[in-house]
């Protein structure tokens, strides 16, 4: 294990903070005014380190200027397990990452800004220098007789004609990363190094097809979009048709809903419903407040509606949770 600064690490920036240090991984804790998380460092081969990301903050300070040496050529490969991830580029449109989905780029990029729009994402991050990582992989795949893995061939072809490269959830992804998540924690490192080769290989072969649809929104809409989120949540008790939203933000409606969708991984209502869920649970484990209330706080017509919401959503009724809540406390 290479040796870390106790006060941060280049990538993470000065958010970090060196947390656990043991003989295969270094574990940093982040922290800043809109959050915090946790990222857990391992280095695969030479060349390439894999983190296990866990985080519930907006953005991480500085990740998207990197002091990085003019020769950096670097291959990086993220996979989001849960939550979402966005990016805006040179030009100023943006892009996501949702859950499932992997993301192929490269350093140095064109990224702008990048943050996480609900505030929690868990995933997977890896990073190889190409130069050195190669050597290895190169002898492994020897030793292995598989087919040679071109790193560098893998980065001109994906990202020929596009910032990144984006694949969507699939069976193949999901296998590949699933399995990177549940390795068993006393064969750790080699499991990983033998599922990096496997996503390689799969790399080689992936095509970067065309999506259907448009894939980048330009930061105006995407502002307009979070600032109806932000005006919705605070007005969370009150109704708004579509088109009333669509006329409030002056956001042609069409654009309005595939915009919302791609920067919070879901449809308007479908997205206050659950965060009105999750404030009618917050409400109920930490207040003494009458359910009636929380009902008309959380925009629900009457108590039955809400009981029935919250009970098809929770697995229980709202004062069943409330007594479950208590006694766990």
């Amino acid at each position: 294990m290479r040796e870390y600064d106790d006060a941060k690490n280049d990538f993470l920036g000065p958010d970090a903070r060196l947390l656990v240090r043991s003989e295969n991984c270094v574990v940093f804790q982040l922290e800043n005014e809109t959050g915090n998380g946790i990222v857990t460092i391992y280095d695969i081969f030479p060349g390439v380190q894999l983190m296990y990301n866990d985080l519930h903050l907006s953005r991480i300070t500085n990740h998207d200027s990197l002091p990085l040496a003019p020769d950096t050529n670097m291959l990086v490969i993220n996979h989001c397990r849960e939550g979402r991830f966005e990016c805006e580029f040179s030009l100023g449109e943006c892009g996501y990452m949702g859950e499932g989905d992997m993301a192929v780029s490269g350093l140095p990029t064109p990224l702008r800004t990048s943050s996480f729009p609900l505030m929690n994402y868990h995933g997977i991050s890896i990073m190889a220098d190409i130069a050195e990582a190669s050597k290895t992989i190169d002898e492994l795949s020897s030793l292995l007789g598989i087919v040679r893995i071109d790193m560098q061939g893998i980065k001109d072809r994906l990202l020929a004609k596009r910032p990144y490269f984006l694949m969507r959830s699939s069976e193949a992804v999901s296998h590949i990363f699933s399995e990177l998540y549940d390795a068993p924690a006393t064969l750790k490192e080699s499991y990983i190094r033998l599922k990096l080769i496997e996503l390689l290989l799969f790399l080689s072969i992936a095509e970067p097809a065309e999506e259907g649809g448009r894939r980048y929104f330009y930061k105006t809409r995407i502002n307009t979009v979070k600032a109806m989120r932000d005006y919705l949540t605070i007005h969370l008790e009150k109704q708004f048709t579509l088109s009333e939203l669509s006329e409030r933000f002056n956001i042609p409606l069409t654009a309005m809903k595939s915009c919302f969708k791609s920067v919070f991984g879901m449809p308007i209502h479908a997205y206050l419903r659950a965060y009105r869920l999750q404030t009618a649970s917050v409400l109920l484990r930490e207040t003494d407040e009458p359910i009636a209330e929380i009902a008309t706080k959380t925009g629900y017509g009457s108590h039955a509606q809400f009981s029935s919401a919250f009970k098809s959503a929770m697995g229980m009724s709202p004062s069943e949770y409330r007594k479950v809540s208590v006694q766990n406390q």
